[in-house]
């Protein structure tokens, strides 16, 4: 049985649905492929970054344990094609839910061509902003305010529940979000509840 490090990454706290679809892809990949997850780490910093504590712990892990690095989508680890072309030059075994079957040569590939299609999609980007700066449009997302306050709403909701069942003994995010999924309750984005789904809804609270 294939021994696996999930490594999990999203660029902001905001990204509820981001964690959840990776940890979806990771447990579909299982259920298909087969192979045991022997521990996961989540971190929330920019794939541009090369410096990152938890995938270093993950990768270590990898090393120590003769485990395969396993992520939903080759942007998950790493936007840079150096930083994907140096990790496959080392002995840790790669494997991407959403190509299971490429190898490290079309894996480096599809950096190279997803690193070239972010920079022709910014050029674009930074262009269609500065045509609408100079007709006076004013820039940025004015809900953002609005919708990080429904987000604490919700989290006032859910903390009555979640508190019994601190008050229960179930306090370790994992065990509260099994609890929680059990129960039918849905996250604030209708899915289920994860570890880290748990934390990003406390974290409102704080």
């Amino acid at each position: 049985m294939t021994k696996y490090i999930a490594y999990i990454r999203t660029s902001t706290k905001s990204q509820h649905n981001g964690l959840e679809a990776q940890q979806e892809a990771i447990s579909n990949h299982l259920a298909t492929y087969g192979g045991e997850i022997i521990k996961t780490y989540v971190e929330q910093v920019s794939g541009a970054k090369n410096e990152r504590e938890e995938l270093t712990k993950a990768l270590n892990d990898c090393k120590k344990e003769g485990a395969t690095l396993l992520v939903s989508k080759l942007d998950r680890l790493s936007r840079r094609v150096s930083f994907i072309a140096t990790l496959m030059e080392t002995n840790i075994n790669l494997a991407v839910c959403s190509m299971p079957s490429a190898s490290t040569f079309q894996l480096h590939l599809f950096a190279c061509l997803a690193e070239e299609e972010r920079r022709w999609i910014s050029e674009r980007t930074k262009a269609a902003l500065a045509v609408r700066k100079a007709q006076g449009v004013k820039l940025g997302n004015p809900r953002a305010g609005e919708q990080r306050g429904v987000a604490v709403d919700f989290a006032l909701k859910i903390a009555p529940t979640i508190k019994n069942l601190q008050k229960q003994g179930i306090t370790s995010l994992y065990a509260i979000s099994q609890h929680l999924n059990k129960q039918g309750v849905k996250t604030f984005s209708g899915g289920k509840w994860y570890p880290q789904t748990v934390k990003n809804t406390l974290g409102y609270l704080a």
